[in-house]
Order: C-alpha cells, then sequence, then structure tokens
C-alpha cells in the first residue's frame, strides 16, 4: 500500500472507530445525566460542570506540550528513526512528571478560595472540597502514569488503538457511575470512578504501546536545536490552549459566580447536547491531522490546498446538518429530557446554534495551521482572543445573562478567531492563495446554513404533533431538507466535485 493510500486507511479507520466511541459516550453520559438530574438534582449537575472547567483551567500548566511532541514525531516516525523517536519519548516522560506536579500543587493552593466560585446553593451534604481533591488527583494521575506512550499511536496515525481503550474503560466508568447514583445515590461514588478508570486507562495504553512498539522506549537525549523548536511550539501552543479555556472553562466558572449552579445546570444540559455534537465533529479532524502533517511534508502545497478547500466542504456540509438539527430539535428534546422548568427560551437556543456554527467553521483552518506547526506565528492571536471573551463575559453576563455569555464566545470567534486565524494560515503557509476566498465561502456556507434551518423549521411547523412525534417529524425533516439544501447551493462550489468524488472513495472502501 502507498503513503497516500496509507493516510487514507488510517483516516478512515481512525473516524471509524472514533464514531463508535462517541456514539458510547454520547449514550452512556446521557443515562447518567439524565439519573442525576432525577435522582440527585440539577445542582450536582451544575457542580460536576464546575469542577470539570476548574481542572481544564489547571491543565494549562501542560502548555501545549503533547501537541508539540506529536508534531516532533511525524518526521522521525516517516523516516523510521528509532533513535530520536526514543529520546523524545524520555524528554515527553520528563516533561510529564514535572507537569503533574506542578498541576497538584497549584491545584492545593486553590483549596481555600474554592468557595468563592459559588453563587447561591450547594448540595446539602456535600464536602466540595473533598469532591474538589478527587478531580485534582484524576487530573495529576494521567501525567504520572505513562500519558507520553499515547502520543505513539497519534503520531503515526493509529489513534484507533488509543479510542478503542478509551472506549472500554469509558463504558467501565459510567457504568460505575450510574450504579452509585440509582442504587446508592451517592455523588462521591461517582466521583471515585473517576481516578479509578483512568489509572486502568492508562496501563492499558502502556501495555498495547510496548506490545506494538517495543523499539521505542524512553531513552536518549534530544539535540539542543530540537529543544528550542520544541520550546518555540509548545509557547505558541500554550497561548492557544489558553484560548480554549477561556472560550469553554471560564464561560462555567462565570455562569457560576455570577448566576449561580441552577443556571448553570440550565447551560450544562444545553452544552452537553452541543458538545456531544462537537465531539463528533472533532472525531474528524482529530484522524486526518496526522495525515495532513504526512501530506505537507511529500506533497506540493497547490495539492496541498486543494485537499483543505475539499476537507472544507464536507466539513461545513456537516457543520451546516448539525446546525439546522439543533435549531429543529433542542427545545422539543430539552423539554422531554429535563422538563419545560429548565428549558431555556427559543432566543437563547437559537443563540447555541449559532455558538455550534461558529465554533465549527474555524476547525479545518486549525488543522492545517497545526499540521504546519504554526503555533509560534499564531501566538498574538488566542491573546487578544481570550482577553476580549473574558471581558465581553464579565461585562455582558451582567446585563443580559447566560446570552451575553454566548454573545461575546461568538464575536471573538468570528471577528478573531476566524478572520485572523485564517490570515496566519495563508500568509505562512498557503503563500501563493489569498484568504479572501476561504472567508467568502465560510460566509456563503453561513447563508446556506441560515437558510435551511428557517426552510427546516417553516416545514416543521405544519405537520402538528406532540411529545415523541414532535422529535421524529422533525428528525425526519432534518434528514431530508438541510441535505438537499446545501446539495443545491453549494454546487457553485469549484471543490464540490473533488468533494463528492472522496466521499464516494472513502464509502467505496
Amino acid at each position: 500500500m502507498n503513503e497516500k493510500q496509507s493516510r487514507t486507511q488510517n483516516a478512515k479507520r481512525n473516524i471509524f472507530w472514533g464514531i463508535v466511541q462517541k456514539m458510547i459516550g454520547l449514550f452512556c453520559p446521557f443515562l447518567v445525566r439524565t439519573a442525576m438530574i432525577y435522582f440527585l438534582g440539577s445542582l450536582y449537575v451544575g457542580l460536576n460542570g464546575l469542577f470539570t472547567s476548574i481542572l481544564q483551567v489547571l491543565s494549562l500548566a501542560e502548555l501545549g506540550f503533547g501537541e508539540a511532541m506529536v508534531f516532533s514525531m511525524y518526521k522521525p516516525i516517516a523516516e523510521d528513526n528509532k533513535e530520536e523517536i526514543c529520546a523524545l519519548l524520555a524528554l515527553y516522560k520528563k516533561i510529564y512528571t514535572i507537569i503533574g506536579t506542578v498541576v497538584f500543587a497549584v491545584g492545593m493552593m486553590l483549596l481555600p478560595f474554592l468557595s468563592t466560585l459559588f453563587e447561591g446553593d450547594v448540595p446539602e451534604g456535600v464536602n466540595i472540597y473533598i469532591l474538589y481533591f478527587i478531580y485534582l488527583v484524576n487530573t495529576c494521575l494521567s501525567y504520572f502514569l505513562f500519558a507520553y506512550k499515547s502520543s505513539l499511536f497519534v503520531a503515526s496515525q493509529r489513534t484507533d488503538i488509543k479510542t478503542n481503550i478509551g472506549t472500554i474503560t469509558m463504558l467501565a466508568m459510567y457504568a460505575l457511575q450510574l450504579v452509585s447514583v440509582l442504587m446508592f445515590q451517592n455523588y462521591y461514588l461517582y466521583c471515585i470512578a473517576i481516578p479509578v478508570t483512568t489509572v486502568i486507562n492508562n496501563l492499558m495504553i502502556e501495555y498495547r504501546a510496548k506490545k506494538l512498539y517495543p523499539e521505542y522506549i524512553p531513552v536518549g537525549k534530544v539535540s539542543d536545536d530540537q529543544i528550542q523548536d520544541i520550546k518555540k511550539r509548545v509557547t505558541g501552543l500554550f497561548i492557544y490552549k489558553v484560548c480554549g479555556v477561556f472560550r469553554n472553562s471560564f464561560d462555567s466558572i462565570i455562569i457560576s459566580a455570577f448566576l449561580g449552579l441552577t443556571i448553570l445546570a440550565q447551560y450544562q444540559n444545553y452544552y452537553f447536547i452541543l458538545n456531544s455534537i462537537t465531539g463528533f465533529m472533532l472525531i474528524i479532524t482529530s484522524s486526518i491531522v496526522a495525515g495532513v502533517g504526512n501530506s505537507m511534508e511529500s506533497e506540493s502545497r497547490e495539492k496541498n490546498y486543494r485537499d483543505f478547500t475539499k476537507f472544507q466542504y464536507i466539513y461545513m456540509w456537516l457543520t451546516s446538518w448539525c446546525t439546522v438539527c439543533l435549531f429543529c430539535l433542542y427545545q422539543p428534546f430539552m423539554a422531554l429530557w429535563v422538563g419545560e422548568n429548565l428549558v431555556f427560551p427559543t432566543e437563547i437556543m437559537a443563540i447555541f446554534c449559532i455558538y455550534f456554527f461558529t465554533s465549527q467553521m474555524v476547525n479545518i483552518c486549525y488543522v492545517y495551521r497545526q499540521a504546519a506547526g504554526l503555533w509560534w506565528q499564531d501566538r498574538y492571536r488566542p491573546i487578544v482572543e481570550s482577553v476580549a471573551n473574558l471581558t465581553l463575559n464579565i461585562a455582558l453576563v451582567k446585563l443580559i445573562g447566560v446570552s451575553g455569555v454566548l454573545l461575546s464566545t461568538i464575536v471573538c470567534l468570528v471577528f478573531i478567531n476566524c478572520v485572523w486565524g485564517a490570515r496566519i494560515l495563508f500568509k505562512h503557509y498557503f503563500v501563493e492563495v489569498s484568504e479572501k476566498g476561504y472567508l467568502f465561502r465560510l460566509a456563503y456556507y453561513a447563508l446556506i446554513t441560515v437558510f435551511g434551518c428557517t426552510l427546516s423549521m417553516a416545514v416543521a411547523r405544519l405537520f402538528a404533533a406532540e411529545g415523541i412525534m414532535t422529535l421524529f417529524v422533525r428528525a425526519v425533516i432534518c434528514c431530508i431538507i438541510p441535505n438537499i439544501v446545501f446539495w443545491v447551493f453549494a454546487s457553485i462550489l469549484p471543490e464540490r466535485k473533488e468533494a463528492v468524488a472522496l466521499i464516494k472513495k472513502m464509502i467505496s472502501r
């Protein structure tokens, strides 16, 4: 099998198993979350979301080192340079041990200030400090227990192995959590299941890596020039990760601090659905990034640009369709799932849909910036976006509540992330092409999506249905109308023919 075929097959395999994991990762958390709402109460859902967000902030200590290491492994793996790979693993192991220690120390220092992040009631009989400690231990365990070995699977385009191990341990974790909630109504047991399965997952990663790649052991020393190159990339990645944390984790923290755990629980319920779909989209981008990186090493920039437009077309088709599905199905689903009292007004639901679309439309551009290693060149944009997002969050949450938090993120995504991020890619890699064509396409995809939402909802309102039948009718409509709309209106784009050919090729194999 030639290199190009290998990239296609790896991407296809990674996407397939990623979808399997995501299906399980969507259904099981849904069951657990539903059990928590009805057996423990919505405050526990908000508490769970808050702790997760706090630990995501602490994980900034990772600095994006893992992604930088994976990028550094592309070339030695392609050249089968075992000595260099082993040296990189040794460096990776050393740095992750330091990171785990730093995260634990900083996490413990935050304990006295934990109560300031809560507005209103906390679940009765719950010690937030013990729960926080459990979450902190779970975060640190990953760094200490063979986390560096997972980079081998990613860099060699075998994320399906890592995915399958994660699927097994994830099933075990959700089973334990469900038992904890349904049989014991005990949130402490629910939390303890997380670090237990983290240990199992990392031990399985170590076992599979040792069996599949016995020649790769953490020994040797990386050259000074390469260390300097990694430091430069890590700096750019760290700044980018700060932006991601400000965009996601700080939203939950700010809502908890200003609006309380009950409103946070509502927000987390909507965000859970949105994030589940985002997870499916992430399967695609994470599955192709190593192949894109390999292609950038071996193919011309003209060929890579054609691939870029093809991937963007396919990805935006999926994004447009998912956005229409959210717009039509969000409210009736939430009413059936959590009850009318926890359903946001339609206007806020529509803003969630815009949030989803704008967060996804930049992802293919990010994949290519990531594969090209442009983190250092992109270092200023995340700083500006983070400051603007946090400032707008605090200002608007006081004025218009949850809508303000979402709108501040949307504004930053469109005017800073999208436009500036595209400029970085086209200035430093696709140097012979202007980013204006790319931005025009995104605007056109947005118009197609708005029309798809409007037409689909208009058709849905022609059919009188109640309860679960509303979901069924609207789901059928969403399977037909938005895809027809995209197919018709996106036919004018020149990359449509190659994109459709690629889809047929992957399906036929």
